[in-house]
């Protein structure tokens, strides 16, 4: 009797020690791990999951790529060498995919964030061993599309001339996200009584090349209204152009991303998708908890053009106060009887 006794103590003990284990993740973050002239996107992404993580209870390990694909292969063969319960990568330009196909290493506990792999990828990633447990996306299509539809909007229309002439500076053609923001682009402008899109030209996410290319640009079409960027950072490079050819405050502007002080610059931001990451560490921990909290393949509704309702959420993120959001919210462990939706106002609403 005193033996089982001492035995199913023993088995209690070992379950409350593997129940109360803190959630070990490691997040490969393809950007800089300082602050760069291409922008402070992926530091924020770090710093919304540095957030989720803080408020879970997480162990998170973040590890920068340095925007350097080589780099990203020994990164991530790292990441899989550390054995942390779950690993959270970013399949840029299918990057992640080909250093994961190649390493020696497997892990049964991935998941994607912002770009996933192929379904292609996806076969020949499980049938090598790994273990996918799903992708969180934005949809990048309602991005572009949101982004064109706000600026035009914002044209006052004339009866006498009724065309709206529009240039797009375009992201880099091999990410998805390019080609996403680009098709929603055209769907919107393409059933536009007033939208004629002159120019759609690839600036590579980059400022000075969109400055360049703007500049010449605006020399052929001095009749612009607007111009669509894929991202902020090209944004700013349009505005940059057409203030040093007086033509600015006849173009209306917009990007892609809520950088900072972008209001300051921009007619237009769009954005949202950079509090994803805290939203990957909300759905690795309640699946932890529980393997009923399947996290699967979300591709989600995100962005919002930047308004001042929004003013007290980008200010959290851009003078790093994420603190003051409690991401347990939206949590199904954390909070009864169910979560809030993740979505940019109610996280608005949590800073206040």
């Amino acid at each position: 009797m005193l033996k089982k006794l001492v035995s199913l103590l023993c088995i209690l003990f070992f379950a409350m020690t593997c129940q109360a284990q803190q959630v070990k993740i490691t997040f490969v973050n393809p950007g800089f791990s300082q602050d760069n002239p291409t922008g402070s996107f992926w530091l924020n992404v770090s710093a919304f999951m540095q957030a989720a993580a803080d408020d879970l209870d997480v162990d998170l390990n973040i590890m920068y790529a340095e925007r350097n694909h080589i780099q990203m292969k020994h990164v991530i063969n790292s990441a899989l060498t550390r054995k942390d319960h779950y690993i959270i990568l970013v399949d840029e330009k299918s990057a992640a995919t080909q250093a994961l196909l190649t390493s020696t290493q497997v892990h049964d506990k991935i998941i994607f964030l912002l770009n996933k792999p192929t379904k292609q990828e996806l076969i020949r990633l499980r049938a090598r061993g790994f273990g996918i447990l799903g992708s969180i996306v934005p949809d990048n299509y309602q991005a572009g599309r949101l982004l064109i539809q706000e600026l035009e909007n914002r044209v006052i229309k004339s009866k006498k001339n009724p065309t709206i002439s529009t240039l797009a500076l375009l992201g880099e053609s091999a990410t998805d996200a390019a080609k996403l923001r680009e098709q929603g682009l055209l769907s919107y402008s393409n059933r536009s009584y007033y939208l004629k899109l002159l120019e759609r030209v690839n600036a590579n996410w980059s400022e000075q090349e969109a400055y360049n290319i703007t500049k010449g640009l605006l020399q052929r079409f001095n009749n612009t209204k607007i111009i669509w960027a894929a991202n902020d950072a090209m944004a700013t490079g349009a505005v940059r152009a057409a203030t040093e050819l007086s033509m600015r405050q006849h173009i209306l502007i917009g990007g892609i991303n809520w950088d900072k002080d972008q209001h300051t610059r921009l007619d237009v931001s769009v954005g949202g998708h950079v509090t994803l990451g805290a939203l990957a560490i909300i759905k690795i921990a309640d699946f932890d908890v529980d393997n009923k909290n399947y996290i699967g393949d979300l591709k989600l509704p995100i962005f919002k053009a930047y308004k001042p309702k929004y003013e007290s959420l980008y200010k959290a993120i851009h003078t790093k106060e994420l603190g003051k959001i409690d991401f347990r919210y939206f949590s199904h462990t954390h909070t009864t009887p169910a979560p809030q939706p993740f979505t940019l106002d109610n996280m608005t609403a949590l800073v206040k």
